[in-house]
């Protein structure tokens, strides 16, 4: 049950904010589809593009309303979380009710003042980095699976007393459920997600902070807010300076930013799996490492870390550095030197890349 109190705080925040904005200039109608709508959102959230991704937003308020709304819950949990835990609270309270966002103003306004507060926003990913390393870090291969069989109780004993970051999240989420929480990299468990958040409590997580990811979590179903209320436990999640990570070379696409076209869009597909046929670099290295078969996945992948990651006004602490460098150099499922060979690879291919990018757009691949 979601104390709502401790949320209204962060509504009176909103709306003394949303009757202070200044106006923007119209945006114009985005061209696309609604894959490529809510990859553009998150990237340009990430990144501070402001237009583009007021852009998305608004297309997918009227194409999409639903996902939009949760994903906005999604990426405050994701690409923000303990770098700016008040824009992660907003986000929450305004999103809890469509009587909320009346109040406040209506859709329009209500995810527009948050897609404006969330590009502003400082930004962690430490939350994602935990759990995409969770699914894959070689070490918890025998937790992974131990797990699973463990009572709640258990679990719970292990978030509340394991000196280890990673079990202990890794406790939490079986404890929460992956039945909720699915992963393709995890037994199926039924979990028990009230428990969860009164063993974070217990732990000693702030109760606002335990509503905060409660309301996040009642609208996403995800393991993001769990984490994020996890890890405000721990040193170095964050820092007091912030810095923009490097990007390689984009271009606008049909007035679309080029980073929007990944490999969970139909054209951002397509142009990955040309590139591994037609660049040098690419082909020798799919040809050395890879099998003949899902390289466009691998590839994929690759182009996450190389350019879908990418966060400006990034608050990166210690802890969290090591998490990323982590997940980044041990949870590919690849040898070192072919990972190293496949970054520097798809790094040179980048304009080529945008380029057949275009190409598959220009030939109607939606």
């Amino acid at each position: 049950m979601i104390n709502t109190s401790k949320l209204t705080r962060f509504r009176t925040t909103a709306a003394q904010e949303i009757a202070a904005l200044d106006p923007v200039p119209r945006i114009a109608p985005f061209t696309s589809t609604h894959w490529v709508a809510s990859s553009l959102l998150q990237k340009a959230i990430r990144r501070g593009d402001l237009y583009a991704a007021r852009q998305a937003g608004r297309f997918l308020l009227e194409a999409k309303r639903e996902h939009l709304l949760r994903r906005l819950n999604v990426i405050a949990a994701e690409d923000i979380g303990m770098a700016d835990i008040e824009t992660v609270g907003i986000t929450a309270a305004c999103l809890a009710s469509a009587k909320i966002r009346r109040d406040l103003g209506g859709d329009v306004l209500v995810t527009d003042y948050l897609i404006r507060r969330m590009v502003d926003a400082r930004k962690s990913r430490a939350a994602d980095d935990l759990l995409m390393s969770l699914e894959r870090l070689p070490d918890l291969g025998e937790d992974r699976t131990r797990f699973t069989a463990m009572s709640d109780d258990r679990l719970r004993q292990i978030v509340l007393g394991c000196p280890s970051l990673d079990r202990k999240a890794l406790a939490l989420w079986y404890l929460v459920g992956t039945a909720r929480c699915q992963s393709d990299h995890l037994p199926t468990r039924k979990g028990n997600p009230n428990l969860a958040f009164d063993t974070l409590a217990e732990l000693g997580v702030a109760p606002t902070m335990v509503q905060i990811a409660r309301a996040n979590f009642t609208k996403t179903s995800a393991m993001l807010p769990p984490f994020v209320a996890l890890l405000s436990l721990e040193n170095g999640v964050v820092a007091t300076g912030v810095q923009d990570d490097p990007t390689p070379v984009e271009t606008r696409i049909n007035g679309v930013p080029s980073y929007a076209f990944d490999m969970y869009t139909r054209p951002g597909r397509a142009a990955l799996g040309r590139l591994l046929l037609r660049n040098a670099g690419m082909a020798s290295w799919a040809g050395a490492f890879l099998p003949r078969t899902n390289r466009v996945q691998v590839a994929g992948e690759l182009l996450f870390r190389v350019e879908g990651q990418c966060l400006r006004r990034h608050a990166v602490g210690s802890l969290s550095a090591s998490l990323r460098d982590r997940w980044h150099w041990d949870c590919s499922g690849l040898p070192r030197d072919a990972l190293e060979f496949g970054l520097a690879a798809l790094k040179d291919a980048m304009p080529e890349l945008n380029a057949i990018r275009a190409e598959v757009v220009r030939e109607g691949v939606a």
